[in-house]
């Protein structure tokens, strides 16, 4: 039960929601819901983009094998279907495009139930579509961000247009760091208020288990993109292995946005090129179990971005006992100790070369026994569930 004496009923919406088109997008919104409804009420509408009957393309077509609702565990699961939203072909009128359809379904849903809060996921379009419906039915709004809104807002206008308007109809944003808080909070300037709210780690799927690990495999998981900087591990594993000719590397990602084709094409190029096939396995699609899984096997999880707000991937890999080379890119560096595993600058290759080979020096030096029970405590459900009550009910009590 909640401190207002009820179980809240919260309304969340989201763009970024795993569906039978997109199975692996927004998983970490997925976690949330699921962590709320061990005390909350948790309705989703997830805005799936319409795709008429006679487009045969399988990129777009897929969008109509989504079901118009779902149930998955305690969760109830709409998915209203609107124009555009493919990917970002449409992103700066996305708002506009899903309010007519997703604003009739929250009062539908409202009519027969009254809920408590709507929770949005990313400022825009989420937000913008959330403020509104929120003054329209009276009930209070906040978003979960994830993203940085520097340069981002100020680069796209139009945006930032849509995302200022829409403040005054927000109680509170909730980054998922302190270093993105930061962004947010200077972009805000004092307009509204901020918590933290961090990304949650299923413990029930990632968890240490006794396993045989290769000494020589490093994993990478996420998506083949610029900011995720692979193409500097790929040429940071190519120095490596001059030393350690055993080293290779698993790439785990979602081949989830054509707007990233370019990228995925890059990083296979680079591998060609350095002669690293052999070296360097790529599999896309992998469930969570199989990336927990993956986890326990290899040597170290390796995370080489520029920047990242929280870094679920290397949560998770503490919670399943493994350690890590990363770069200091910002998020991470609020959880991950020295004890961890290694941390370099985000340089070239060679840094991140430089810190795999130390981390296999030290790989003696680091005890994972403790790893596990600390990130739960922290990100578990348990604990992100009492973190969410918490400002659920901060924001549910500034109207009652």
């Amino acid at each position: 039960m909640s401190g207002i004496g009820r179980r809240l009923r919260i309304l969340v919406l989201s763009w970024n929601y795993p569906t039978r088109a997109a199975p692996q997008r927004g998983l970490w919104v997925e976690r949330m819901c699921d962590a709320a409804a061990m005390r909350a009420d948790v309705t989703v509408l997830v805005p799936t983009p319409w795709v008429p009957p006679w487009i045969p393309f399988k990129s777009v077509a897929r969008f109509r094998q989504v079901p118009q609702r779902d149930h998955k565990g305690a969760v109830d699961i709409y998915f209203p279907r609107v124009p555009g939203s493919i990917e970002y072909f449409t992103h700066g009128l996305d708002a506009r495009f899903a309010m007519p359809s997703v604003r009739a379904l929250a009062r539908r849903l409202h009519d027969m139930r009254r809920f408590d809060l709507i929770h949005a996921h990313f400022i825009y379009p989420d937000g913008v579509v959330a403020s509104q419906i929120g003054l329209e039915l009276g009930i209070p709004v906040m978003t979960s961000e994830h993203a940085f809104w520097t340069p981002w807002l100020v680069d796209l206008p139009g945006i930032g247009k849509q995302v200022d308007r829409a403040l005054s109809g927000i109680k509170l944003i909730a980054p998922v760091s302190k270093f993105l808080d930061k962004d947010v909070a200077a972009y805000l300037d004092g307009r509204v208020e901020t918590a933290v709210l961090p990304n949650v780690v299923d413990d029930a799927v990632f968890y240490p288990a006794p396993r045989t690990r290769d000494p020589h495999e490093l994993l990478y998981v996420g998506l083949i993109r610029r900011l995720k900087r692979v193409d500097v591990l790929v040429r940071a594993l190519a120095q490596v292995r001059r030393t350690i000719p055993a080293m290779h590397l698993k790439i785990l990602s979602a081949n989830a946005f054509r707007a990233y084709g370019q990228d995925r094409r890059e990083v296979r190029e680079i591998i060609s090129t350095l002669g690293l096939e052999s070296a360097v396995e790529m599999v896309y699609g992998s469930d969570p179990p199989v990336v927990a899984e993956a986890m326990r096997r290899c040597a170290f999880v390796v995370v080489s971005s520029a920047r990242e707000t929280f870094c679920s991937v290397a949560a998770e890999s503490l919670a399943c006992g493994t350690p890590l080379i990363l770069t200091k890119c910002g998020g991470p560096e609020e959880f991950v100790t020295p004890a961890d595993g290694v941390m370099v600058e985000a340089d070239g290759p060679e840094a991140l070369a430089d810190g795999i080979l130390e981390a296999v020096q030290r790989r003696e030096t680091f005890d994972a026994s403790g790893y596990q029970t600390r990130i739960i405590a922290r990100f578990g459900r348990e604990a992100w569930c009492h973190q969410a009550m918490t400002l659920y009910e901060r924001v549910v009590g500034v109207t009652q």
